[in-house]
């Protein structure tokens, strides 16, 4: 019973009173009615902490005490989930002060929770205890899930406002459940069974929210190509002529240069009127429908690049300006409104923006930045900052014009043409040079009608990417539309499991934990879970606390390519991420990465569709 479990605790506690070994404490006071927070079985007991577990903390040191290298580890905060960086130190201490492989921790200062401690013989730092208990009358790992369960809450308990301490006269009132010790027992098998069960769960609904982020960005690349190539909307007879429009825009053009509006050949900032070579076979990227024509962006209108405007010269209030950081971090695909200003004498002297001028970035902090462009369709006309050029179209639908240079083609052509690694540049040159589907200007109005209703469907999907179900709704409205548009339908056995996956799991489940074991030994890090699942996208993952998660087809891999997989995932234990000082963990110990990396990624896309 226990009762009997409890008399057997307290008997031990005084025997080692007695021997000297734990100081006699102030008794706790009794439990009253008040504070049990939740009914409990009839056998089971209410218990302050105090009463069955002793709490043993860790020693503070001085900076010299801590050294590079040393016989024994210091276990800290810091890295007590983390495993990152570690100090070492020579001091020879009370047993107490250190901690054994299998030793339930728990971090009181910062970081709350508990840990079972997985390596050698380790000192462990002041804000973190040791927790001593009677091994035939408690359980550890029941501790420790009840630990878990428990630290949510503590925080109610803790003290401090930038770093939160609970104080150990806090933690040992706490009230423990306590089951007999077979029933602590039955508790964690049935928690063990469990709980990989829900991290999987919780893991595929992680990796569908994921998806289902970066699904409405895909589908918008992937409408946005389609309208460039003509597939989006239908060709028809009644359109006007694209050799018509070209020559209407050649005639407007060249009365233009004999206004001195525009000039007729330039090589630095301004507009640009001179004849464009001729786009050769070698050049078409893709088919177009017959109705359009392939011509260079410069033949369609002219480029102006702005003036400097800079960040100093703006003003809360004054004459409306845009500058080129601009276009990436606010204006997108359309704008009327402005949010910088600039007084009188920098306005009057800069170049204009009016309605239906596309604006285009000429530097950014990543290619895809570069020329992005977006479409003024406001009323006043706007002073434009250096590094950014206007494309004033001579005939033609504007907003169409912005779909195709952000377009997946588009930005593809800009990243191709720009130079620069760190700030990356692109000139009005290399502009007007681009080859760029022109269809009759009737189509243009029909894409960005069509664009119009499709994006804004699509843009609604991102809402599911939440673990909020008030985007369902939208959700389905668009995945229907996305159904209806693709013609694609959910195959009726998506969610059988074939015979080889069922055999492979088992065989991974059997092999792999070994040799995770053995290269988590040589790297000296630490993991928890293993999990092993068939997944179409990667081939393993490590999270902050330490599970891991392997694919399946690692066992079709050859030996090499697999051992890279789990040291790659082991070095996230050391780090998170992909740095330099990432792969140089990996380099050390499997020095063959560079050849698996490659194996990976000539074979890895046909094994997964297997």
């Amino acid at each position: 019973s226990v009762d009997e479990l409890l008399k057997k605790i307290a008997e031990e506690k005084a025997k080692l009173i007695a021997e000297g070994k734990i100081k006699k404490e102030k008794p706790l006071a009794e439990i009253t009615e008040e504070e049990i927070p939740f009914e409990i079985p009839e056998n089971w007991r209410w218990e302050k902490l105090g009463n069955v577990v002793r709490f043993i903390n860790g020693r503070a040191y001085s900076a010299d005490e801590l050294l590079s290298k040393g016989k024994y580890k210091v276990l800290r905060v810091g890295n007590f989930f983390t495993n990152e960086s570690w100090y070492y130190s020579d001091l020879e201490l009370p047993e107490e002060k250190y901690c054994y492989n299998g030793d339930l921790l728990y971090a009181w200062s910062a970081s709350f929770g508990p840990r079972i401690w997985n390596g050698n013989k380790t000192i462990f730092h002041y804000h973190i205890w040791n927790v001593d208990y009677n091994r035939d009358s408690l359980n550890r790992d029941f501790l420790y899930w009840y630990f878990e369960w428990d630290k949510n809450t503590i925080r109610k308990s803790t003290t401090g406002s930038t770093m939160i301490h609970v104080s150990m006269t806090n933690m040992v009132q706490r009230l423990l459940p306590l089951p007999p010790i077979e029933e602590q027992q039955r508790i964690v098998e049935k928690l063990n069974q469990i709980l990989p069960l829900i991290d999987e769960y919780d893991k595929e609904e992680d990796e569908l929210i994921t998806l289902c982020q970066k699904f409405p960005e895909e589908m918008k690349k992937s409408v946005l190509q389609a309208a460039m190539q003509g597939k989006l909307t239908k060709q028809l007879e009644t359109d006007s002529s694209v050799d018509e429009l070209l020559k209407k825009i050649a005639d407007e053009k060249e009365k233009l240069i004999e206004e001195g509006k525009i000039k007729k050949d330039t090589t630095k900032a301004g507009a640009s009127g001179r004849t464009l070579a001729e786009i050769t076979e070698e050049e078409i990227p893709f088919d177009i429908p017959e109705t359009w024509r392939w011509c260079r962006l410069g033949v369609i209108g002219t480029f102006l690049r702005g003036s400097g405007i800079k960040r100093t010269e703006t003003v809360s209030e004054g004459f409306p300006c845009i500058r080129y950081g601009e276009l990436y971090t606010t204006y997108r695909t359309s704008f009327s409104k402005i949010k910088s200003f600039v007084p009188k004498s920098i306005y009057e002297k800069a170049f204009k923006i009016e309605k239906d001028d596309i604006c285009m970035a000429l530097t950014g902090e990543n290619k895809f930045d570069i020329a992005l462009a977006s479409v003024y369709q406001g009323d006043t006309p706007i002073a434009m900052g250096g590094d950014m050029t206007r494309f004033r179209i001579i005939f033609g639908n504007p907003l169409y014009f912005v779909y195709a240079i952000n377009s997946p083609y588009g930005i593809n052509c800009k990243q191709q043409l720009t130079t620069g690694d760190i700030i990356c540049h692109i000139s009005n040159d290399k502009l007007a040079n681009i080859p760029f589907p022109l269809p009759p200007i009737e189509e243009q109005q029909r894409i960005v009608e069509k664009l119009n209703t499709i994006l804004p469907i699509i843009d609604s999907m991102a809402v599911y990417g939440t673990k909020k179900k008030a985007g369902r709704p939208k959700q389905e409205e668009a995945l229907a539309f996305i159904s209806s548009f693709l013609g694609t339908q959910k195959s009726s056995d998506s969610k059988l499991v074939s015979p080889e996956i069922t055999e492979l799991k088992a065989k991974a489940k059997e092999e792999l934990p070994a040799i995770v074991k053995k290269y988590a030994s040589l790297m000296g890090v630490t993991y928890n879970r293993i999990t092993i699942r068939h997944q179409k996208t990667r081939w393993g993952s490590c999270t902050k606390t330490g599970n891991l998660s392997f694919n399946c087809l690692l066992m079709k891999m050859p030996e090499n390519v697999r051992d890279y997989v789990i040291i790659h995932e082991l070095a996230h234990r050391k780090e998170l991420n992909h740095s330099i000082k990432f792969w140089a963990i990996v380099a050390e110990y499997c020095p063959w990465y560079k050849d698996a990396k490659q194996w990976l990624k000539d074979n890895g896309q046909e094994l997964m569709e297997k």
